[in-house]
């Protein structure tokens, strides 16, 4: 006969919940030292168990998941002017600071849009 263990949230499936536990925190310490997100936003890491007994409640399925919930990129605003080309095509070119790019020879803020017909 099979030998019978007593588990917890530790020991089940050898750890598993712990495990998963441990590969989404470290995803939530890599999102906290992004600079592109708020560093005072809230994170969060979400151990789910679900238990489906069997019919006679004698033995049961147990399912572990692990999930994250980061802060999202911090948004960025661009501002732009939007126009024609002198053959009719839409352009956007961006309002920069003078003297932001001058280290960049040949660097143009015009981006061409492209017409896509249905």
């Amino acid at each position: 006969m099979q030998q019978l263990q007593k588990v917890d949230i530790g020991t089940l499936s050898n750890g598993a919940s712990m495990e998963r536990a441990n590969l989404e925190l470290a995803k939530v310490l890599e999102n906290i030292q992004d600079i592109n997100t708020s560093p005072t936003a809230k994170r969060s890491v979400t151990i789910k168990f679900e238990i489906k007994p069997s019919e006679n409640r004698d033995m049961g399925e147990v399912t572990i998941q692990a999930t994250s919930k980061l802060a999202p990129v911090v948004e960025h605003t661009a501002f732009v002017t939007l126009s024609t080309d002198n053959a009719g095509q839409p352009e956007m070119s961006e309002i920069v600071e003078q003297g932001i790019f001058d280290d960049q020879p040949g660097f143009e803020n015009i981006t061409k849009l492209e017409r896509k017909n249905a």
